[in-house]
């Protein structure tokens, strides 16, 4: 493996991936590309560009290309990849590159280096199979400047280049931000059609979208208390209902990634409590003895839960209380979270490396969607398209690698930093029983919507 030194940090021992980089494959710090952006059009839609990605049409198939392992990066290089072998968000993002000026501001440094990224994968001739793929030794990518782009905003601080990252936590992270560029980047196109200044830091994008935002609130029968409202539910029984978090700000990462959870509290002697909460990947407890599918973890989310000690004002007690969540909303893209590491007392953060199967095709059960979802919601069936696996038996160490399924669908691809190869459905399905993924076990579930 190739391993670059970075100023984020000096690497730390860890553990080597399963196969070596291919020894012919020569590292570049950009790919040769010979298409750029054309001029900004005076009006575009992010609304347009967003149903555009959706549409049912030839996917652009892209050459599979390794990314080069700068000191434990591994766990940025898979959700990089990951970024292009999600269907609508690569055909998103390419589209707005070309919609879009250059932005020699510095006001949205991810997404000028997520499209100097995807300007370097070259799309791959019609006929090209994955044998073919694999003989044209591709170059592969030195995303440097991406990493240089994290450090310009506040919430990649913690992450340090040369340790162990946990590879979800910098999906949530990349794709946040990238909402908040987009945010900035329609508000500068307004700001162009009306005349003003534009808007130079990106701190200021979430304190200057309310053009952007679709704005529920005034549909709700509110409470005096602003952010609360009285819902009435079956047998006209009524609950107060709140939101954690942001859910009004939207764009199409949210759009495309952001589910939504309700937790409901019962307690006894008082009225029932209803939090929606925004959800961009779907966590699952694989701990419990019983679970030993994805689908068993699903239905585990919407097992009620007892909680002892909660205040009931009603009785001027404390009470025994029910905590129960179900499935609101679901995305476009689902992505699950197993929740493979695990707080021990005596041992700190430990990893778990049990077997959970999870299926090509994924049906969502009744029983875990709110009423709301089952009456607005008629296809919920998803297939899987990429699979991130960590290997190794440590927390604290260890290796990622994906497994992404070819855009046209063709075939499955295991791409490990540089060394990129075909891959069997069943050892995709599988990792235990395969020689390429060796130690690994799947970590984050790709499925999108059919």
């Amino acid at each position: 493996m190739v391993v670059v030194q970075n100023a984020w940090g000096k690497p730390k021992a860890w553990a080597p991936p399963a196969r070596a980089p291919a020894p012919s494959a020569t590292p570049v710090a950009e790919k040769r590309t010979t298409w750029a952006a054309p001029p900004a059009k005076q009006v575009f839609s992010l609304e347009q560009l967003y149903a555009d990605a959706h549409k049912q049409f030839h996917p652009i198939v892209t050459t599979p290309v390794g990314l080069v392992n700068q000191g434990n990066s591994c766990f940025a290089s898979v959700i990089l990849q990951m970024l292009v072998y999600t269907r609508p968000l690569y055909h998103f993002l390419t589209s707005l590159h070309r919609e879009v000026p250059q932005d020699l501001s510095n006001s949205t440094p991810l997404l000028e280096a997520i499209f100097r990224f995807l300007r370097g994968i070259p799309e791959a001739p019609a006929d090209l199979s994955l044998a073919s793929a694999q003989e044209l030794d591709t170059a592969p990518i030195l995303p440097d400047y991406i990493f240089d782009a994290m450090r310009l905003h506040k919430r990649f601080d913690l992450l340090h280049l040369g340790h162990q990252e946990d590879a979800e936590e910098f999906f949530s992270m990349v794709l946040s931000t990238l909402h908040d560029e987009l945010l900035l980047v329609y508000q500068r196109a307004m700001q162009r059609q009306t005349g003003r200044a534009t808007v130079q830091s990106p701190a200021l994008a979430a304190s200057g979208v309310d053009a952007l935002c679709e704005t529920r609130e005034a549909q709700r029968p509110q409470s005096p208390d602003g952010d609360t409202w009285l819902e009435v539910g079956q047998k006209g029984k009524t609950s107060l209902t709140r939101t954690s978090g942001t859910l009004d700000a939207e764009s199409p990462i949210t759009r495309m990634f952001d589910g939504k959870l309700r937790s409901i509290l019962t307690i006894p002697g008082s009225k029932t409590s209803v939090v929606l909460e925004p959800c961009r990947t779907l966590p699952l407890d694989i701990q419990p003895p019983h679970v030993h599918a994805i689908s068993d973890a699903l239905r585990n989310t919407a097992v009620p839960e007892e909680i002892s000690g909660v205040w009931s004002p009603g009785r001027n007690a404390f009470v025994e209380a029910t905590k129960h969540v179900l499935l609101e909303q679901l995305p476009p893209v689902l992505v699950l979270h197993l929740k493979r590491f695990v707080y021990d007392e005596v041992g700190g953060v430990q990893k778990s490396c049990k077997n959970i199967a999870y299926p090509l095709t994924l049906d969502m059960a009744p029983e875990m969607m709110s009423a709301l979802l089952r009456t607005t919601e008629t296809n919920l069936q998803y297939t899987l398209f990429g699979v991130v696996y960590h290997h190794g038996r440590l927390a604290t160490g260890g290796h990622y690698t994906v497994a992404v399924m070819r855009q046209d669908g063709s075939g499955w691809i295991h791409i490990d930093d540089t060394y990129v190869s075909p891959i069997p459905t069943e050892e995709v399905l599988h990792p235990q029983k395969s020689a390429q993924l060796g130690s690994g076990q799947a970590y984050l579930l790709f499925y999108h919507r059919l």
